[in-house]
């Protein structure tokens, strides 16, 4: 019952979200291309009846050829076909980090502000803990108190506290002590939630090779930041490997302080990506270096919980409501 448990509450987890983008891409290349096809045999009977059409059965030709490419650029980006989701994704993470860096330092906004707009309540029926930032992968997401259910992960990231110790989550999970888990979704864009966890976007490997489960080590040594209305807690990450949707002993109590974040893997949506870290320091605001303070000020730094076409809502962030100040 105990692994039933755990694979309902966590597979939402950006699987039928990723099913239903897909389709809908393949439904309009199919269509489009479908129609173009038509339309060219009709052109080209036409134009065959009449040299006058002549100039317009051209300009059309070179329309559908530059629809084609657009098509096929879409599907490739799509699939990551020869990894050119991953590359565009990096160039796109490095220039909105760099713009929210440059933003940051113009920026005055005290650091009580910045921490009573990490703990602002912004949605309703859910127990807001925190914020996470991972600041290389461009993630700030709000934590809240239920990963078991679609409300809590369309959210943002929430706590995981179902063990095998535990099952039902009654002991309530306390940043900087034992082992502090995480859930959120993953969209296959790179982006959202916590998709840019997952080394190479729409691929399996390296975590799913041959039918073996396997880890990463990619995102080693990268900062995990989690705030609250009492500090920062700076983790930093030493791998990451791949489990059963089943396997709910990551969440076990642990004597050392560390970080457990549950993401799905795409497209073998039966595994999911464990990502672990380990704490390495704990600040107050007061303490706090400024780098790590600026990586929550949501007036400049946009958050990512939410995919407009799966969860339309308010971001938190800059590209909402700045938490709260809009």
């Amino acid at each position: 019952m105990l692994p039933f448990i755990f694979s309902v509450a966590l597979s939402s987890q950006g699987k039928i979200p990723s099913q239903n983008g897909e389709q809908f891409l393949y439904l309009a290349t199919l269509f489009c291309v479908t129609f173009m096809i038509y339309s060219l045999g009709e052109l080209i009977i036409k134009s065959r009846r009449g040299k006058k059409s002549v100039a317009f059965y051209n300009a059309t030709i070179v329309s559908c050829v530059v629809t084609i490419l657009a098509l096929v650029g879409v599907y490739l980006y799509q699939n990551n076909i020869a990894n050119v989701k991953d590359t565009v994704l990096n160039h796109t993470q490095k220039y909105q980090r760099t713009k929210a860096n440059k933003n940051s330092r113009q920026d005055n906004t005290s650091r009580r502000t910045i921490a009573k707009m990490v703990m602002r309540h912004a949605a309703k029926g859910l127990e807001k803990q925190g914020f996470v930032s991972i600041p290389s992968q461009n993630i700030l997401l709000p934590i809240y108190n239920d990963a078991y259910s679609d409300k809590g992960l369309n959210a943002g990231a929430d706590y995981a506290n179902r063990s095998e110790v535990d099952p039902e989550g009654q002991q309530k999970p306390i940043m900087g002590q034992g082992n502090y888990g995480l859930a959120g979704h993953n969209f296959n864009d790179g982006h959202t939630g916590f998709s840019a966890l997952q080394e190479s976007a729409n691929h399996d490997s390296p975590y799913l090779s041959q039918g073996r489960l396997k880890g990463s080590s990619w995102l080693n040594g990268q900062t995990v930041l989690l705030a609250n209305q009492q500090g920062i807690y700076q983790y930093v990450i030493s791998g990451q490997t791949t489990v059963p949707l089943t396997q709910i002993s990551i969440l076990n109590p642990q004597k050392n302080a560390q970080l457990t974040i549950i993401s799905c893997l795409f497209p073998s949506t039966e595994y999911r990506i464990i990502t672990h870290a380990k704490l390495h320091k704990i600040y107050t605001w007061s303490q706090a270096p400024a780098k790590y303070v600026s990586e929550f000020n949501l007036k400049i730094r946009d958050t990512n919980a939410r995919a407009n076409w799966w969860n339309p809502g308010v971001e938190e962030g800059a590209n909402g409501d700045k938490g709260g100040t809009k």
